[in-house]
């Protein structure tokens, strides 16, 4: 019964038949097919409002204040039914967009509706477990050369402090003074790229351990870098990071159900796509499809 619940097709189903049950009460119950002289506030109403003005307030809605929702409410659902009623939602892109979003967010609800078991959640942490890899820690020393003070011999001159170093230069007389640290114990690769900028530990990847190699660019200039050790960490077990596997997994079949479900829509449609023209006019179309 629980891989039944989780199959894709049974959310959409279920999808389905909410829309059709809210097609079903628009077209009986909707403000929209109401006689334009009834509008009824209910107790489910009212009880309603006065949630929303305790969330917001932190406390009930007096006598006073509770008529004053109410008075709220029928005007908005009075300027609602007119506003429809001229056809002023037609061609309003707000509109059409907070429509679409809501239809958005109904399919999510249900992709999200379905607690995934045990063994799903392991079998996407086994596929998935690069994700949750944590990189290797690195130990490895720098001599940093100034983009602002090197202008354009920036390169030149890391490539010359290069040679020296292999012919036994001293690292502490190269490089630019700077307030980045010289040496790195065992650092993490996020405290590594708050030091110097994205892509300087991926540059640092692939660099053999022992010598100086570069020049590795940072944020601010040039270094030449010896590596002198790797920490390779230790395997990540499934208990120590169930929350991240669960909120991914439960992402990636929203973001699933959502790409399947559109795709159904859009074959109740015929899509035609045409050309502008330079003159503004519609061209034959370029493209006649059911995406």
């Amino acid at each position: 019964m629980k891989r039944i619940l989780h199959e894709p097709l049974i959310h959409f189903l279920l999808l389905g038949a909410l829309i059709f049950a809210a097609h079903a009460w628009r077209g009986e119950e909707g403000p929209e097919n109401a006689p334009k002289d009834r509008i009824e506030v209910t107790a489910g109403t009212i009880a309603w409002l006065s949630e929303g003005f305790a969330k917001q307030w932190q406390r009930d809605p007096d006598k006073e204040e509770l008529r004053g929702l109410v008075e709220a409410h029928i005007r908005e659902e009075v300027l609602y039914r007119e506003a429809l009623a001229m056809g002023l939602d037609r061609n309003d892109t707000i509109v059409r967009r907070r429509m679409a979003q809501k239809m958005e967010f109904l399919s999510q609800d249900i992709a999200a509706a379905v607690e995934p078991d045990e063994a799903a959640l392991r079998e996407y942490f086994t596929e998935n477990a690069a994700r949750y890899e944590k990189a290797a820690r690195l130990s490895f020393r720098q001599v940093y050369f100034s983009k602002d003070k090197r202008g354009d011999k920036l390169a030149a001159d890391a490539q010359a402090a290069l040679q020296a170093l292999a012919q036994g230069a001293d690292e502490e007389t190269l490089g630019d003074p700077s307030l980045l640290p010289y040496e790195f114990e065992n650092a993490d690769p996020n405290e590594i790229t708050a030091s110097f900028g994205n892509g300087f530990v991926t540059a640092m990847t692939d660099l053999p351990e022992g010598g100086w190699r570069g020049p590795v660019a940072s944020a601010y200039g040039l270094h030449l870098v010896m590596v002198s050790g790797r920490s390779e960490p230790p395997a990540v077990a499934f208990e120590a990071v169930r929350d991240a596997v669960l909120r991914d997994f439960t992402e990636d079949r929203r973001q699933a159900a959502n790409v399947e479900f559109m795709g159904r829509l859009k074959q109740r449609y015929q899509i035609t796509v045409h050309e502008p023209t330079p003159d503004g006019t519609a061209a034959p179309p370029i493209a006649t499809a059911i995406p």
